[in-house]
């Protein structure tokens, strides 16, 4: 009886796992896209950005724990909510704001992030990195980011590389390389800087036939300033940024647009483009308007002398652009 009863559970579990695997054959691998055709803009989309105005940061914000990791002062928060936040300040948050919404107008990876002008967080004491932000439990200029949410989850340890990706030799995963180079995140690092200090992943989101695996680069808080290697680089200076403007494109070689950008990878980033590649780009940045452009950076923290010191580069590059694709 006892080996009638062990040979039935043996049964039992040789059919189940050849159901699972049946489904798995039938759900097959998720699909997975570094670019999506874009929405079309609206006010809503530019003040609220990928998140939506529903997910908006409400206060009272309860302090839960400080983030030591990375090099920038951050902590968690819980809102009036519930809802986990991931809270920067300084040098990065107008950068981080801006660019998932510039990202989303272009149809690329956008997490969901607000800027908040001033607050208070109840509870925060006894802070390291952030005592220089947070006052008492008041700060002044941070960037907020959604944790914890279904339609845009993180998956871990998928890293992957700007050289080996499923995405090599398209337009879309040029146009990525173009929008880095045109905001001058120099801060690229990938899966040969480990896992942990990666900037690129695959975040698990919301499709028309279910869920995908939408690919892209993260953590922008290095763009907005000046390119280059560790002695030249700088985070949020558009006065840095505008001079840098001039050499973003070099010219065309070949069939090969030539860029001026120096980062991490920077090679990597600047290579590969072609003029094909630039002219598929062109009508989706065609549709982002200056005046959206300068509205998206002051929600996002900057006053009015650099949203329109950002904005006259930004448009000034895009130019270069269309030159480079006649």
């Amino acid at each position: 009886m006892k080996r009638l009863a062990a040979l039935a559970c043996l049964l039992a579990a040789m059919v189940a796992a050849q159901a699972q695997q049946a489904n798995r054959a039938i759900r097959g691998p998720l699909p997975r896209i570094v670019w999506r055709p874009p929405p079309r803009m609206t006010i809503q989309d530019w003040t609220c950005g990928p998140g939506g105005c529903a997910r908006t940061p409400r206060p009272p914000f309860y302090f839960q724990r400080e983030d030591t990791s990375g090099t920038n002062a951050k902590m968690y928060v819980r809102d009036a909510r519930g809802r986990t936040w991931d809270v920067k300040f300084g040098a990065p948050v107008i950068a981080e704001t801006f660019a998932p919404r510039f990202n989303m107008a272009l149809g690329y990876l956008g997490e969901y992030t607000y800027f908040v002008p001033e607050g208070k967080v109840v509870g925060a004491h006894r802070l390291k990195r952030c005592h220089y932000f947070v006052h008492d439990g008041v700060f002044r200029r941070a960037r907020f980011e959604l944790r914890g949410q279904k339609n845009l989850v993180f998956l871990k340890n998928h890293a992957w590389s700007w050289t080996n990706n499923p995405f090599l030799g398209t337009p879309q995963f040029a146009g990525l390389k173009i929008v880095i180079m045109l905001l001058s995140d120099w801060d690229t690092k990938d899966i040969r800087d480990g896992e942990e200090s990666a900037n690129v992943g695959v975040f698990r989101v919301p499709g028309l036939n279910g869920p995908e695996l939408f690919y892209g680069m993260f953590d922008w808080g290095a763009a907005l300033g000046r390119w280059g290697g560790t002695l030249r680089q700088k985070k949020s200076d558009c006065a840095a940024f505008a001079r840098d403007t001039p050499h973003f494109v070099q010219g065309v070689r070949g069939n090969m647009v030539q860029f001026g950008f120096w980062g991490k990878h920077g090679e990597d980033i600047r290579s590969g483009i072609t003029v094909e590649d630039v002219r598929w780009l062109l009508p989706w940045l065609r549709r982002v308007t200056p005046l959206e452009i300068r509205y998206a950076l002051k929600i996002s923290g900057a006053t009015e002398r650099q949203a329109g010191c950002w904005t006259n580069s930004i448009q000034d590059r895009i130019r270069q652009l269309e030159a480079a694709a006649r």
